[in-house]
């Protein structure tokens, strides 16, 4: 018997969505499945080990401290002796700066000096004068001659009133010479300045002037934990050194966080620009106020590394976990959804026993870690214990599996129809698309 082409069409279809059906079946099949509706009761064992709560936060990594050095004078640069990426010792010497002016300044300190000396000089001689005439005066008034005698009386008067003035003057002279002394300390000293020399041993981060350039008077100034990857100062110094023989990262802590946070803390550090490498540290500081972005109150928490791993640079991202709480490495632990409260404050956990049977025992809890609720009294280490119950359903119900149940038969003549394809949600809704031709549509429930 010959068909038609439309009949031919509708068979050819028919084969295609059976075959379709069975590829589905095979493939979405649920890992467990049971006829009819019952529990599975979900057990663990009491695991022994370190109970931990921790606290992470992100940041970058910056030097333990951070100088900005300067020509303590001013001056035009005469030579720059490093570069940025340059390590240096302390006392290296960073630049220079031209002398002709210091020098000369030297040379007027140094003849204020010897004018200010001849001027006490002077001054101790008028002093001496003086007391001679006074001595001589002295003498003529105890003379006979009652002429002699008036006259020593003027020049008493006379001789005195010379020697304070001289003593004056002696007095200004020493100043003088005080002030010059002191003024050739200062010219030396700047000639000295000319020459920087690095504060600190570390890493150049920054150079800022070139030969030519006009500098000083900044001497240096340092922060603690600062954080700079740049290259140029902002006008700070004429060079600035990081000291990387240690490092920090500063760690945005939640206000909801922070009283969990002490400085002598543990804290584990990951980067995520170096591959497997980790490092050790430790809370150094906690500022005592807060600061606020967004409506988000945090608080700048400082973290100093225990050592520098090989590679890491200064301004990489640094992901830390600060361990807040601890228990013992032998304390035993169970997940938290083994533990149930009751409302006098009371937790107890199901333990199977080996014949099978379940008991509830009161039991006391310690740290709530991360991974598990540390128990401190009640429980032995690997014992049985509930975590809890699944359902177990059958095909056209609501599943519980990985791709939901399938949807039911849509009757004779075809599959259940849907609008979709196998749930992932659990809701079972769904099967394979509306019949073709004689196909029934099903509700795929």
């Amino acid at each position: 018997m010959k068909l038609s082409r439309r009949a031919l069409t509708n068979i050819v279809l028919g084969v295609v969505i059976v075959a379709i059906l069975a590829v589905g079946l095979v493939l979405f099949l649920p890992r467990s499945a049971s006829s009819s509706t019952g529990a599975t009761q979900l057990t663990g064992t009491v695991q022994q080990g370190t109970v931990s709560t921790t606290i992470t936060a992100s940041g970058s990594i910056a030097p333990v401290r951070e100088v900005a050095a300067d020509f303590a004078v001013s001056g035009t640069i005469a030579s720059v002796k490093v570069a940025v990426g340059d390590t240096v010792k302390k006392g290296a010497t960073l630049g220079t700066l031209k002398t002709a002016d210091l020098t000369d300044a030297v040379t007027k300190a140094q003849r204020a000096l010897t004018e200010a000396n001849q001027a006490v000089d002077e001054a101790n001689e008028t002093v001496d004068d003086a007391e001679n005439d006074i001595a001589r005066a002295k003498k003529d008034a105890t003379s006979k001659d009652e002429q002699t005698r008036a006259q020593a009386a003027s020049t008493l008067e006379q001789a005195t009133q010379s020697r304070q003035s001289a003593e004056d003057k002696l007095e200004q002279a020493q100043d003088q010479v005080t002030d010059a002394v002191e003024g050739v300390a200062d010219a030396k000293a700047d000639l000295a300045d000319a020459r920087l020399t690095a504060p600190i041993a570390g890493l150049v981060i920054a150079v800022d002037g070139a030969v030519g350039d006009s500098a000083g008077s900044g001497g240096a100034s340092g922060t603690s934990g600062s954080s700079s990857g740049s290259t140029a100062s902002s006008g700070s110094g004429f060079v600035t050194i990081a000291d990387v023989s240690s490092m920090t990262m500063t760690a945005a802590i939640a206000e909801a966080d922070i009283a969990d946070v002490e400085v002598g803390q543990a804290v584990a550090i990951t980067f995520p620009a170096l591959t497997d490498v980790t490092a050790t540290a430790k809370v150094t500081s906690i500022a005592p106020t807060a600061t606020s972005s967004n409506s988000v109150v945090t608080y700048a928490t400082t973290i100093t590394l225990d050592s520098v791993p090989d590679g890491l640079r200064l301004g990489q991202t640094a992901q830390a976990t600060i361990t807040t709480s601890t228990s013992a490495a032998d304390a035993l632990y169970v997940p938290a959804a083994a533990i149930s409260t009751a409302s006098d404050g009371t937790k107890t956990v199901k333990v199977v026993g080996d014949d099978g049977t379940t008991t509830e025992k009161t039991v006391t809890t310690g740290v709530v870690g991360d991974d598990g609720t540390e128990i401190t009294s009640g429980l032995s280490a690997g014992e049985t214990i509930v975590l809890g119950t699944v359902s177990a359903t059958t095909a056209g119900t609501t599943g519980t599996g990985e791709h939901g149940g399938f949807g039911g038969s849509g009757g004779f003549g075809g599959f259940g129809g849907g609008t979709g394809g196998f749930s992932r949600e659990g809701t079972g809704s769904g099967g394979f698309g509306g019949g073709v031709g004689g196909f029934q549509r099903g509700n795929g429930n």
